[in-house]
């Protein structure tokens, strides 16, 4: 992922995953800026769609692997 801004075209990476508060929180960095990613209950839903289309996806191309046999 990128992120794009005034001053330039950052790459962000992962660089930890944590419970605060009880919540998920991504660690992050922008190129020398560390941010953090938080996590609500409404953001539930579209998580839940984006890992149902991620364990599609999956599905898919391990179908297809195997049909190529």
């Amino acid at each position: 992922m990128r992120v794009l801004s005034p001053v330039g075209t950052f790459p962000m990476r992962l660089t930890g995953a944590r419970l605060k508060d009880g919540r998920p929180v991504l660690d992050t960095a922008m190129g020398v800026w560390r941010s953090e990613v938080s996590f609500e209950l409404s953001d539930l839903p579209l998580a839940a769609l984006a890992a149902g289309l991620l364990a599609g996806a999956f599905a898919a191309g391990r179908a297809s692997a195997r049909s190529v046999k």
